[in-house]
């Protein structure tokens, strides 16, 4: 199943519409939503005794809740992105096709006194692209070094800043004509296309990079195809002149060095002009050009059209086959390991029971998901789990006496899709602080690892505390995600109690701020009452 872009934007608006759900009994609306469609179209298609990879599980998710999300009268933000991507590709070629053979039909005019020079002729056409390709090589390797964003990039900007005002052209034009629902939609696109740069890193940004590109595919064709023309259609003249005195020979071993990468294929005069055909077309300005023989003069257009081919067109065609590439390679190599994807496949992995016990909860007895839904070709599901990882918890010093392991387990690791490496006791003091970090950067296995914070939502969140999720993310990398695992005020019998509605968003906007997708907060007894 290969993602495209209106994948992304399309699964980033469904869960964005979730997120939006109220939690309580929506959530758990969603948990048997999603891990029906884990039921009923992922478990089917896993192979026997193999862990179904996350990009596979998440686009089958993406899929149905597409079926269910489509309409006749409705269209989803993926399709518009994917329209009007189609729109600007076909947008920015075709200027770059006006642009240069405007540019080379204007050039080549030919009023029949004075040649065309061909040392302009290759500053303006040739020399002036090789520039800008050296420019993009240097600051690309600069902003590697420096591990700077390309969209710091001045041509980035200003292509972003013009897509961005024609999106706004064209959600005006068109708002008036949209439902409430497609209004939504067309922010969604806006908003997931301009915030989502952190999470999908270069994905956002070689789009604007392949249009680039196009533009300058279109840029050269046009203008060889204004040099042909006027070649076929005009009796047009070409020659060379320059105030530094340069003699023939200089000339023919300097376009001798720019025919390079073309002479061994072309032999004789057709790879570029001769001596004696440079002798020929050199203008000297008192002489004027009635000496100068018409063989020369009309040799040198091969040549011209070679060196705009090979340095102007051959490049930027490369770069764009490197950047589709690129985005299809970055596609394919999505690990969907952030927070919200990581609650998506929480929810499509755990059965549908509740994390009430008897201490978070005095009601009946569990709600069990029927024991048939639990086989996968007759391997049990807590073997099967996709979010099958090491968790490492840390619980504050206030309440780690009060939360027994049992309990943890009971609560934080429903349906077995955890394995509890370690349990850590953190914001002691200063000093234990220091010391926890210190262990986690030496840590091994990080990357199989989750990391869950317990933590009073009731509790506001201080500053302090949010250094410390910050300084626990630069001490781990960025591999883990981080989960803060909200809990209510405690009762006499458990600290595993519900979060109100009110602190959960309290604390939600102060974990967004932090700007890291792998880093999200939740309600821990989500489905206590």
């Amino acid at each position: 199943m290969k993602w495209w872009i209106r994948d992304i934007i399309d699964l980033e608006y469904f869960l964005y519409k979730d997120g939006e759900t109220p939690s309580g009994g929506k959530q758990k609306d969603l948990h048997e939503r999603d891990r029906n469609i884990f039921l009923e179209s992922v478990m089917p298609d896993i192979q026997e005794y193999k862990t179904p990879d996350r990009q596979f599980i998440i686009k089958i998710w993406l899929n149905r809740r597409r079926e269910e999300e489509k309409t006749d009268n409705t269209f989803l933000p993926g399709e518009g992105v994917d329209s009007l991507y189609g729109s600007f590709r076909f947008i920015f070629l075709f200027i770059g096709l006006l642009i240069g053979g405007g540019l080379g039909g204007s050039f080549l005019t030919y009023t029949g006194d004075s040649p065309v020079n061909v040392f302009v002729y290759l500053s303006i056409f040739v020399f002036v692209q090789l520039l800008l390709l050296l420019l993009l090589f240097i600051l690309s390797m600069y902003r590697l070094f420096k591990k700077s964003f390309l969209s710091t990039f001045p041509l980035y900007s200003m292509i972003s800043r013009l897509m961005l005002r024609m999106l706004l052209s064209a959600r005006n034009q068109v708002s008036r004509k949209l439902s409430a629902e497609q209004r939504m939609q067309t922010e969604f696109i806006l908003g997931t296309i301009l915030g989502k740069s952190r999470t999908y890193g270069f994905l956002f940004v070689l789009p604007v990079f392949i249009l680039t590109q196009l533009f300058a595919i279109g840029f050269n064709l046009g203008l060889l195809g204004a040099t042909l023309f006027k070649v076929a259609t005009t009796d047009i003249a070409f020659g060379w002149q320059s105030t530094i005195q340069m003699s023939p020979e200089a000339v023919h071993s300097l376009v001798g060095k720019i025919a390079v990468p073309w002479s061994w294929a072309l032999q004789g005069d057709a790879a570029y002009p001769s001596l004696a055909q440079i002798e020929g077309s050199r203008i000297i300005l008192k002489e004027g050009i009635y000496h100068l023989s018409t063989p020369d003069l009309v040799s040198w257009w091969p040549f011209l059209c070679l060196a705009v081919l090979v340095y102007g067109l051959l490049p930027r065609v490369l770069l764009f086959i490197g950047a589709v590439t690129a985005q299809r390679r970055y596609l394919g190599s999505l690990d969907f390991r952030q927070g919200v994807y990581e609650q998506l496949l929480q929810r499509m992995a755990t059965p549908l029971v509740t994390t009430r016990s008897s201490r978070v909860d005095d009601a009946d007895g569990p709600e069990k998901e029927p024991e048939s839904f639990f086989p996968v070709h007759g391997q049990p599901a807590a073997e099967r789990g996709i979010a099958a990882r090491n968790l490492l918890v840390m619980i504050p010093d206030d309440i780690y006496d009060s939360c027994s392991r049992d309990e943890i387990e009971s609560v934080v690791n429903t349906g077995a899709v955890y394995t509890i490496r370690e349990i850590i006791r953190i914001n002691q003091d200063y000093a234990s602080d220091r010391a926890v970090l210190d262990e986690l950067r030496y840590m091994d296995r990080m990357e199989e690892t989750a990391v869950l914070i317990i933590q009073e939502a009731w509790q506001p969140p201080i500053m302090e505390y949010i250094d410390f999720i910050k300084q626990v993310r630069m001490a781990m990398g960025d591999v883990p995600c981080i989960r803060i695992g909200l809990i209510g005020k405690p009762r006499t019998t458990t600290v595993f109690t519900p979060v109100k509605d009110e602190d959960l968003k309290i604390w939600a906007g102060k974990i967004t701020a932090i700007g890291d997708p792998c880093i999200y907060s939740e309600g821990l007894v989500t489905n206590a009452v």
